[in-house]
């Protein structure tokens, strides 16, 4: 049992290095953390129900992939310092699916967060 809590703490050592060490080296985590921050927050306490959750998970969404983004970048960075075409797609491709996150997320939110705001002004 303590065997296992320590390499559940251990994991959670590593997980909270990762936000710390995107947090430092990359401006897209900064400013992807404040807005699914931004987002999440102002759902959970604008919103009512099942939406506010939703609304919260798919701005906490855009997040996560900004982190997976970041990790492949590192990796891709690390294997090769040469220009190939495979390892520019794949960092493309891996930004492409953080905007395509964030777009969903921004659509979710000018349509459901929007209006709450605007009531609220």
């Amino acid at each position: 049992m303590i065997k296992t809590l320590k390499g559940i703490l251990k994991g959670l050592t590593y997980a909270i290095e990762g936000y710390i060490g995107a947090f430092k080296e990359d401006t897209h985590f900064r400013i992807n953390l404040t807005l699914s921050l931004s987002g999440a927050l102002l759902s959970l306490f604008l919103l009512e129900g099942c939406l506010k959750v939703v609304v919260a998970l798919v701005n906490w969404l855009v997040l996560a992939f900004e982190l997976v983004n970041t990790a492949l970048e590192r990796a891709v960075d690390t294997a090769t310092m040469e220009f190939k075409p495979s390892a520019k797609l794949a960092k493309d491709a891996s930004a492409a699916a953080v905007l395509t996150v964030g777009l969903f997320a921004l659509t979710c939110d000018i349509i459901f967060l929007l209006p709450q705001i605007l009531r609220r002004l």
